[in-house]
């Protein structure tokens, strides 16, 4: 499956950042983000946001088939879908993870139904090592707070390319 606008940014290690939201930009520009891509389920959501990640060299392709499956292991105990605001945060720790990784996709038509009639246009998937627990913890509250702006997310969905998404996401001054 191809999926367009894959791995926007730097491909270097985001470097550590005063806020969670601005350290979560920057795990997002180096892993990238996926705009409208050809999803219709959770998992396919996950396969190209993994599959964003391994292009972007922040995770490696022999890992990918255990990353799907720990992302998608961890949905079937509890939903990271906030149906409300059309947004899921679907997360793990998995066993050769290098740091903490973060990619986005968004579309305005939906990447996926989360349940009858309710589309989750804004998804952002945060991989890390099971060891940086508390490094998952913060990245997770910075992307819960960049996705909290209603502004944010509808421009999300409408960027025309990953440069512009990632302008919207670092605040038009390019700082977060």
């Amino acid at each position: 499956m191809a999926w367009p606008e894959r791995g926007a940014g730097s491909h270097a290690p985001a470097q550590r950042a005063g806020t969670n939201g601005v350290r979560a930009v920057e795990l997002i520009a180096t892993g990238g983000v996926l705009l409208r891509p050809p999803c219709g389920s959770f998992d396919d959501a996950v396969g190209g946001l993994v599959d964003t990640l391994i292009g972007s060299a922040c995770l490696a392709a022999a890992m990918r088939d255990s990353a799907i499956r720990a992302v998608i292991g961890r949905e079937a105990l509890a939903s990271t879908a906030i149906v409300e605001i059309g947004v899921a945060v679907p997360h793990a720790r998995v066993e050769g993870v290098e740091g903490v990784i973060a990619a986005l996709a968004a579309s305005p038509g939906g990447l996926y139904y989360a349940m009858a009639s309710v589309p989750i246009s804004v998804m952002v998937i945060v991989l890390s090592a099971p060891e940086l627990i508390g490094e998952h913890l913060n990245t997770l509250a910075g992307v819960s707070l960049l996705l909290q702006s209603a502004a944010v997310r509808r421009g999300l969905e409408h960027a025309a390319d990953s440069e512009s998404a990632l302008h919207l996401l670092r605040g038009g001054n390019g700082r977060g």
